[in-house]
C-alpha cells in the first residue's frame, strides 16, 4: 500500500493533526476518541477526550504499526498475512493505526481509537488530507 510520504514532521505539526481529528469530530458530531501521534518512539502528542481513559488500545494499534510498517487497517485486511500477530494481546488487528513516513522512512504513527475501527482509520486519513491542504 502507498503511504503518505511527509519531507519533514515535527511536534507542532503532531499537535496540528490533533487540532484538526478534534475539529473533524465536532463537525460530524461523533463519539469521543483518543488520540496520540508517536515519533521516533516518543509521544509527542496525546489527547483523550472526556470519557476516555486507558491507553491501552492506542498502544497495541501503534505495536502493530510499528511491527509491520503497515496501517494496522491494512493489516485486518490481511489478517492470514499476519497470522503471528492475531492471538497476541500486544497486538490490536484493526483500523486505527497509520504508519508516520517521513523522507521514506517509517518513523512513527498517528492512533486513534474511540469509534468503529474503519472509522477511527478514515478519521486518520481525513485529518492528514487537512493537514496536506494547509
Amino acid at each position: 500500500m502507498n503511504y503518505i510520504n511527509f519531507k519533514s514532521f515535527s511536534h507542532e505539526d503532531a499537535y496540528t493533526f490533533g487540532s484538526i481529528v478534534l475539529s473533524i469530530i465536532k463537525e460530524k458530531s461523533l463519539k469521543p476518541v483518543r488520540i496520540r501521534v508517536v515519533m521516533d518512539h516518543d509521544i509527542v502528542f496525546q489527547y483523550m477526550m472526556d470519557g476516555k481513559q486507558s491507553d491501552l488500545w492506542l498502544n497495541r494499534k501503534q505495536h502493530t504499526v510499528e511491527a509491520t510498517e503497515q496501517s494496522s487497517y491494512e493489516v485486518w485486511l490481511h489478517q492470514d498475512d499476519y497470522k503471528a500477530l492475531l492471538n497476541n494481546d500486544d497486538y490490536a488487528i484493526c483500523g486505527g493505526g497509520y504508519p508516520l513516513f517521513i523522507e521514506n522512512a517509517l518513523r512513527g504513527a498517528f492512533i486513534i481509537s474511540g469509534l468503529a475501527h474503519d472509522e477511527d482509520h478514515q478519521l486518520i486519513l481525513d485529518a492528514i488530507e487537512r493537514m496536506n491542504k494547509k
